[in-house]
């Protein structure tokens, strides 16, 4: 039995305690409906306050920038916020903070597990705290948190901003287990009411955004947030001394999440393929495909090429960039999410300044066409890596492609418009009211 098929029993065990845990505070929450909560909320709906912000997230914050940012962007634009987020997201308190703007309140309350996956699609505690919460504003990240916002808004009259961070529905086609395809209806289902019901949706390009519109037969603005980091001057991180790895030697980076469908098995193929080339991966990743890599390490014999590196904050990424020669995003392209993505890797790597090594993707395309700023592959076929590895062990390659990269940042640290998003997007509301 393959460590994948062990990870889905225990799944699977695990569901009738997250259906049992949702079926009592079901019973409790529907008394609590029909004789407390409607009448409380809709009197605490009467006193809300137009500058208050519930900002929910499902997950861990420490390593999504993107919820960060969004949080301080509206304390800049006055707004008081509280960060909602899961009590069970275990994640360092130093990690979770870093980046925050001091002025943002975080709740913890539910549970991360309960509600991540179908058919456990939001939680009872979260959506209790929504309702009675006096906040006009619920900016509710992905569509889980945004289900729960909807429901909160049709008792309160809350103003729901449905953040959406990538086509969930289309996430499931990186699923291989037979509950795949009910998942992917019940997204469907689900993401569509969103964009029907939400008052304003945001995207993370243009791309997917169109493609859910025209998937879902539906005309409506669609508000654009790119995943950018703050850009600023960061203090360089010295991996190759850190690691001792020899100056001789080209250092590919690859940061974020850690699965199979990022195809990093096929960069530690490439890396036995080139003579003067050093791969570091950095990222949460679960134990046993740890164990799946390094014994891939093992038998084609990378070991001391290959290094694992844990997590970090996304304020200090850019810094671990600058470290490194060049930056590496590949994924399975099959899931139509992942196939149109605008990825946080793509702007972390340009404050970083180092080249990008990229799959072959519309939106990251379009960025390393225009601008000269790196090389598109197709992880599928190990030979195009290995000759985009090799081709950055030329120097002038590097410094032509450093220098585009250099011109680049300094348009978007101008240009960067997320913050002005926002204000229109509350601004409109303010006008609405």
């Amino acid at each position: 039995m393959n460590t994948s098929q062990i990870a889905e029993i225990k799944r699977i065990l695990k569901l009738p305690f997250k259906l049992i845990y949702h079926f009592i505070c079901a019973i409790f929450f529907m008394f609590g409906l029909l004789f407390l909560y409607i009448p409380i909320a809709k009197k605490n709906s009467k006193n809300r306050k137009s500058e208050e912000v519930i900002v929910v997230s499902h997950v861990a914050i420490s390593f999504d920038g993107r919820i960060k940012k969004c949080v301080n962007d509206l304390i800049r634009l006055g707004k008081k916020v509280t960060l909602l987020k899961p009590v069970d997201s275990l994640e360092d308190e130093k990690f979770e903070k870093s980046g925050l703007d001091s002025g943002v309140c975080i709740k913890k309350i539910g549970l991360s597990g309960v509600f991540n996956h179908f058919p456990c699609m939001f939680d009872i505690s979260m959506l209790s705290y929504m309702i009675f919460s006096r906040a006009r504003y619920l900016h509710c990240h992905d569509v889980n948190t945004a289900l729960m916002g909807l429901i909160a808004a049709k008792i309160t009259g809350k103003i729901v901003i449905a953040d959406l961070h990538e086509w969930k529905a289309e996430c499931s086609a990186l699923d291989t287990t037979k509950i795949s395809s009910i998942q992917t209806k019940a997204f469907t289902i689900a993401e569509k009411f969103v964009l029907e019901r939400a008052d304003f949706v945001i995207s993370v390009n243009d791309i997917i955004a169109n493609e859910m519109m025209n998937c879902y037969k539906i005309n409506r603005k669609i508000y654009i947030v790119k995943n950018m980091p703050v850009f600023q001057k960061f203090q360089p991180y010295n991996l190759r001394k850190k690691l001792g790895i020899n100056s001789n030697f080209l250092i590919a980076y690859y940061v974020g999440q850690l699965a199979p469908y990022r195809r990093i098995d096929q960069l530690i193929k490439a890396v036995a393929q080139c003579d003067r080339v050093v791969l570091v991966v950095q990222g949460t990743i679960q134990n046993e495909y740890l164990a799946t890599l390094e014994n891939l390490c093992a038998e084609i014999g990378v070991t001391d090429r290959v290094f694992f590196l844990p997590p970090i904050s996304h304020h200090d990424i850019p810094s671990f960039c600058q470290g490194a020669d060049i930056g590496v995003f590949t994924c399975e392209t099959n899931a139509k999410s992942m196939y149109f993505s605008l990825p946080n890797k793509l702007f972390e790597y340009i404050a970083g300044e180092i080249p990008i090594v990229s799959e072959d993707v519309p939106a990251v395309r379009s960025y390393i066409e225009q601008f000269e700023i790196g090389t598109l592959i197709t992880s599928k076929d190990l030979k195009t890596v290995v000759d985009a590895f090799n081709s950055y062990l030329s120097s002038d390659k590097l410094k032509f492609q450093k220098k585009n990269i250099v011109s680049l940042k300094k348009g978007l640290e101008k240009n960067t418009d997320n913050e002005k998003v926002y204000y229109l997007i509350y601004q409109k509301d303010c006008v609405r009211q």
